[in-house]
């Protein structure tokens, strides 16, 4: 059975897309299958992973019986596949509407998929909506990027509020610092200042770092591009405090 981690903030510009992007990497680098589901509209994981979708799928089609294992799309990177963002995907909240099990609909379409691969990596839009609280269902784990601001720690504890009214109540849902600066005070101290009020914090730290912004350029993820990096290295620390939470 598949582990589904999904990757998640309510607000944008917080590294997310490329942290999904290198985690799965290296979960495929291990010699896992592994699926990239790219659901923000932006459809960054997708470039990345040279795998844009054309216009023959639709995202009326991708919420039926069947409709992902049919977007399931392979990567030029061993055990590595992406599920691409399909033409009008911001109009997917529209189509889960309609549905009778709207909160639970993408949990139900994601089973048949974890017995194809060994892990699903879900790069969400960022926003609570109707979208949000189905991946939220869906994960195993939810893992949030956090830049070390005093908004960042507001929307954690907005996202907090927001499962509680909700009733979605992850299995496992883990923080990580991310875009850190560590020439700035704020970024150097917010770790030891919440480390008790978020105790869900992990402790790796990917740093603010340009070959990962050079990612659009190269299309491939940075892991594989220039391990030794220490961005990359640090994503490698990331990933396996991950793996030991489902060890």
């Amino acid at each position: 059975m598949a582990q589904t981690v999904a990757l998640y903030s309510v607000k944008g510009g917080v590294g997310k897309t490329a942290a999904a992007v290198n985690l799965a990497a290296l979960s495929a680098a291990a010699g896992r299958r592994v699926l990239v589901w790219d659901l923000d509209p932006q459809s960054a994981a997708s470039w990345y992973l040279q795998s844009e979708a054309g216009a023959e799928r639709s995202v009326k089609k991708l919420l039926k019986p069947k409709g992902l294992a049919a977007s399931v799309r392979p990567t030029i990177h061993n055990h590595l596949w992406v599920l691409p963002a399909l033409p009008g995907q911001q109009a997917i909240e529209h189509h889960l509407a309609d549905k009778k099990d709207a909160g639970y609909r993408l949990a139900k379409l994601i089973d048949p998929l974890a017995e194809q691969f060994e892990e699903i990596w879900i790069d969400a839009p960022p926003g609570l909506s109707l979208l949000a609280d189905n991946v939220l269902r869906a994960a195993d784990m939810v893992l949030v990027p956090m830049v070390p601001t005093h908004l960042s720690e507001r929307t954690w504890f907005q996202l907090k509020r927001h499962l509680d009214e909700r009733h979605i109540h992850p299995e496992r849902l883990r923080a990580f610092l991310s875009l850190v600066d560590r020439r700035r005070r704020m970024h150097r101290e917010f770790a030891e200042r919440h480390r008790h009020d978020i105790p869900e914090l992990l402790s790796s730290e990917i740093p603010y770092a340009s070959i990962v912004e050079q990612m659009g350029e190269d299309q491939q993820p940075s892991v594989y591009r220039e391990p030794r990096h220490p961005a990359n290295q640090a994503y490698r620390a990331l990933w396996d405090e991950i793996d030991d939470l489902f060890a």
